[in-house]
């Protein structure tokens, strides 16, 4: 019964009491009591209904953010939403002070195209009064919607592995690397390919690996530098312009665009330390695995969106610990204008570029403010290993809030 009808038959009731006149004034106060009363319990009921109520719409709320959230960071799967919804409510729900409420159903419904979870949760609430006029219960209805976006992100690494990195900081370097893989790509669930995110070690040169042939045009030249005329400071296809070899480079490959937690922990644990410092063309491979344009050489599942493509970043995180010493075209310039031209192009595409500079010197340093889409919120300055790997925390964060915000 609504509150309408209950307080609709009370009122009847009183005026069938205005309209007898044969009783005494204290006859009519000793009937009127116990009807005030039922109308004050009732009053209870509804109010303790509708705090019940509030209790279990907060609660609703706080679910869907926390499920929206889990969400846009791919720790769930849509499909996975609404039996998550169901066990955050109920986790949620015990430790509040909810008392004498049944919740009868939560009900989940995931609007993928609109980036949406909507969610109802219905119950009832008991009447300790009501059960006087036949109510034994009151509904509870609440609802309650969140957004969630399908941001996606392609990321690459350009990470220094030179002979300046031995010892500790390269140590310090793979902590702070594997750190930024395990917060975009959480253990918890996968990232249903909303992330991805590639490596680019280099030294003197950059080791191409298993895509040698289709860049140099030997599958045994391994060891690429930049190129000279076509395809210098931009990501033109190697088959447009393949790429110059040279005779040595680090001895560890790079890594196209992956999903994979744990293939990419495992690579950059492989990672040791040689050679001189050929910054520019680490940078260069960095933005060429998340370039469209060299769809053909990438296997499909690393192969990286159009430019443009609605709801998605491209990044790239470019760290050293010293000055671009080597380079290989000097019509091109030295290795740190190279690395400024090359920056420049790519942020033209709207690559977003996060940079970290480690125990460096100031000619790497400003180099890096140069080449970070920003100095203030893209740069980063670290001058210890934990320093390091708050830098690498830092740019995972905000690349997770802006998956989380967009």
């Amino acid at each position: 019964m609504t509150r309408s009808g209950i307080f609709s038959g009370i009122r009847r009731r009183l005026m069938r009491l205005r309209h007898d006149q044969s009783g005494a004034t204290a006859i009519l106060f000793a009937v009127l009591l116990p009807v005030l009363a039922l109308v004050v319990g009732i009053a209870i009921d509804f109010g303790r209904a509708s705090k019940e109520r509030a209790v279990a719409g907060a609660t609703l709320d706080a679910t869907l953010l926390a499920v929206g959230r889990d969400l846009s960071i791919g720790a769930i799967s849509e499909d996975d939403a609404p039996a998550r919804v169901s066990a955050v409510f109920n986790e949620l729900i015990a430790e509040t002070s909810l008392a004498g409420t049944t919740i009868n159903s939560v009900t989940t419904t995931v609007n993928q195209a609109a980036g949406r979870v909507d969610a109802t949760v219905e119950g009832a609430t008991e009447a300790a009064f009501g059960g006087l006029v036949g109510i034994s219960s009151i509904d509870i209805h609440v609802n309650a919607s969140v957004n969630y976006n399908t941001l996606t992100v392609e990321l690459a690494m350009v990470l220094d592995v030179t002979g300046s990195m031995s010892g500790s900081k390269i140590a310090d370097l793979k902590t702070a690397a594997k750190d930024l893989v395990n917060i975009l790509l959480p253990i918890n669930g996968s990232a249903e390919g909303k992330v991805r995110i590639a490596l680019a070690p280099y030294s003197n040169s950059v080791n191409v690996g298993d895509y040698a042939e289709a860049v140099t045009g030997s599958a045994s030249a391994l060891c690429v530098t930049e190129r000279g005329g076509t395809g210098d400071f931009d990501d033109t296809a190697p088959s447009v312009a393949q790429f110059p070899t040279t005779y040595s480079c680090p001895s560890v490959k790079i890594t196209p665009l992956s999903g994979d937690r744990s293939a990419l922990t495992t690579q950059i644990d492989s990672y040791g330390a040689s050679g001189s410092t050929a910054g520019h063309i680490g940078i260069g491979w960095g933005w060429y695995m998340l370039s469209p344009d060299w769809n053909s050489v990438w296997p499909v599942a690393s192969r990286p969106a159009a430019y443009g493509t609605k709801d998605l970043i491209k990044v790239l995180v470019v760290m050293t610990d010293g000055e671009f010493n080597t380079w290989y075209v000097n019509g091109n310039g030295n290795s740190s204008s190279q690395a400024k031209k090359i920056c420049k192009q790519a942020k033209k595409e709207d690559v977003i570029i996060y940079t970290v500079a480690f125990q460096a010197p100031t000619s790497a340093q400003n180099l890096l403010k140069k080449c970070a889409t920003s100095s203030d919120e893209h740069y980063f300055n670290a001058t210890t290993g934990t320093a390091l790997k708050d830098a690498f925390e830092a740019i995972a964060i905000q690349i997770r809030n802006l998956r989380l915000s967009s």
